[in-house]
């Protein structure tokens, strides 16, 4: 049997090592420190950073599973790979070069904490219309009197497998009503089902986009974070939020590929001529973009302080802790939700429908 990842990188160490330094380490700015004596700075290989344990393992039958993981590896990093190779050596990329490209970005803006923790705070809504449209598929089973088909706990054929969800229906015989009931948890598995919905149907939208490769201005480069990838709505430097989505017009886009390349779409728009040198004024606004779209650590090829400047570490000793508690208790408590929402469920990720 093959081993279990447990280190779930939700910044690939493939994408890492642009941004290594001759020491094959990365420097990196945590923006959240326990005490401010900490240094600013911290250099780590990248198989030490951006990941948590379990992020993405899954009890499915009863079983841990990485199925997420080897998804995430098979289907989007390492074919993009290659492709970012020659895209930072100034290569030439074709159609299928850049749908590539696209596909690890999309799964690099979807695989995150700051999406988990979006998605655990939006996820209420979302989970009851769910619901509501599993009661509708059920409701529509009796009527058609497909009862063979609505034992007590059975999925649905068309909702999607790795949903956390039990159906319940309750009948008197020789009644003509019954009740049904759907459950669900907010928790690990949702988020999933979020990310497999988004790559598999969402993402298609990025690729009807008009998409360059920039350049900083000389003496300047990018560095990256571990919310990578920036959706800005801008309309000037003192008037833009980092709220934006993947198809709003107007909108951009902007995802670090390498120190001295970034992909680039202003959504709508033509895009920039290949190879675009970006103003110094230009530049510096990218990278403050950059540094402010992370949440906890910035990663970058040397002790780039600038950086400082554009986003203040913060130091909470208590915050900390919390975090760090609720992450190592992050598996403990969906594992025990997903033993019981997932005894007899199919253990397939990413299958193409």
């Amino acid at each position: 049997m093959s081993q279990l990842h447990v280190k779930n990188h939700f910044v690939p160490q493939s994408y890492l090592k642009r941004w290594e330094n001759p020491s094959h380490k990365v420097c990196v700015y945590k923006t959240l420190v326990s005490h401010a004596n900490i240094p600013i700075w911290k250099s780590f290989s990248t198989a030490a950073v951006g990941y948590h344990r379990h992020l993405y393992t899954q009890v499915l039958n009863g079983e841990e599973s990485d199925n997420l993981e080897n998804w995430f590896s098979q289907e989007f990093e390492s074919p993009a790979s290659e492709v970012i190779e020659k895209a930072t050596n100034d290569r030439r990329l074709s159609k299928e070069d850049w749908n590539l490209l696209i596909r690890f970005l999309a799964a690099q803006d979807a695989r995150t904490p700051v999406r988990m923790l979006e998605h655990l705070k939006r996820a209420g809504q979302i989970m009851s219309d769910t619901l509501q449209n599993v009661l509708n598929e059920v409701k529509e089973k009796l009527e058609n009197k497909d009862l063979d088909s609505l034992k007590a706990n059975e999925i649905p054929e068309n909702s999607q497998a790795l949903l956390p969800l039990k159906v319940t229906t309750e009948f008197e015989h020789g009644k003509d009503v019954g009740i049904l009931k759907a459950e669900t948890y907010i928790g690990r598995s949702t988020w999933i089902h979020s990310i497999k919905h988004v790559l598999e149907h969402t993402e298609k939208i990025l690729h009807t986009h008009q998409w360059t490769i920039v350049k900083p201005a000389k003496g300047y480069y990018w560095f990256t974070s571990d919310n990578p990838v920036i959706k800005l709505n801008y309309t000037n430097k003192d008037n833009y939020d980092l709220l934006g989505g993947w198809g709003k017009l107007k909108g951009n886009i902007i995802f670090p590929i390498g120190p001295e390349h970034a992909m680039f779409v202003q959504i709508g728009d033509k895009p920039m001529p290949k190879g675009t040198r970006l103003s110094v004024n230009q530049t510096i606004e990218f990278r403050k973009l950059i540094a402010e779209n992370s949440h906890r650590m910035i990663f970058s090829h040397f002790e780039d302080n600038e950086i400082i400047n554009f986003k203040k570490r913060v130091v909470n000793s208590e915050l900390l802790i919390r975090e760090n508690e609720e992450m190592q208790n992050w598996h403990l408590k969906n594992a025990e939700m997903e033993r019981e929402y997932f005894k007899s469920k199919p253990t397939s990720v990413g299958t193409e429908k």
